[in-house]
């Protein structure tokens, strides 16, 4: 009986078409490294801190 199940759940989602596994889960890791790189882009980390810069600029 759960032989039939499986096979008719199998059979059911090859006639759906519907978007496979491995689509859905590479769509959501570009989704996820896009919204990454937008949060590290506004987020200032990757800038130098003023204070930094303003030592190496002055005489001594």
């Amino acid at each position: 009986m759960i032989d039939q199940l499986m096979i008719l759940a199998e059979s059911g989602a090859e006639a759906s078409e519907g978007l496979s596994a491995p689509v859905v889960g590479i769509g959501a890791f570009i989704i996820l490294m896009t919204l990454l790189g937008l949060t590290w882009l506004t987020g200032g980390a990757h800038q130098r801190s003023k204070d930094k810069k303003s030592d190496s600029s002055t005489d001594h």
